[in-house]
């Protein structure tokens, strides 16, 4: 920008350009793509030993749980079933043994045992029903269901 006022005109410095030009959506006129100068490709570092290391060992401990693991289950199911097959038979001796007391609690079975053994005999009167009367147990001062 020159001023014609006769003074010394000074001009502007020369606007310095990046040497790295990255592409941010749009392209300024003037410029071709052969122009443009592409990104440089990330240095990758290299994995440390200690952290190849630290994965093995991590790896190896995951493994170890899981296979002891399968062998806790398969222990805990043989378990089941042994316990299983122990319900199963007690099943059985419990079922043996409310056969054999209701054989041996039937009347047939234990009248004649009563009246040869004991000298008992059957009632020949009718059971009947009786009534409580409610207010001569207040007079008496017990609580209906109360026993003595």
């Amino acid at each position: 920008m020159a001023r014609t006022t006769g003074q010394v005109v000074e001009a502007a410095p020369p606007v310095e350009r990046e040497h790295r030009y990255v592409y941010g959506g749009t392209t300024p006129s003037g410029w071709t793509a052969s122009a443009l100068r592409p990104n440089k490709r990330g240095v990758r570092r290299k994995a440390s030993t200690f952290n190849i290391i630290l994965l093995l060992f991590g790896a190896g401990g995951a493994i170890v749980f899981y296979v002891n693991n399968i062998l806790s289950i398969n222990r805990l199911a043989s378990e089941v079933g042994q316990l299983e097959a122990e319900y199963q038979k007690i099943e059985g001796i419990n079922g043996a043994l409310r056969a054999d007391v209701g054989t041996k609690s039937a009347l047939e079975r234990i009248s004649p045992k009563a009246e040869n053994q004991l000298g008992l005999r059957a009632s020949q009167t009718q059971q009947g029903w009786f009534t409580i009367d409610r207010d001569k147990l207040k007079e008496l001062g017990i609580a209906p269901g109360e026993s003595q």
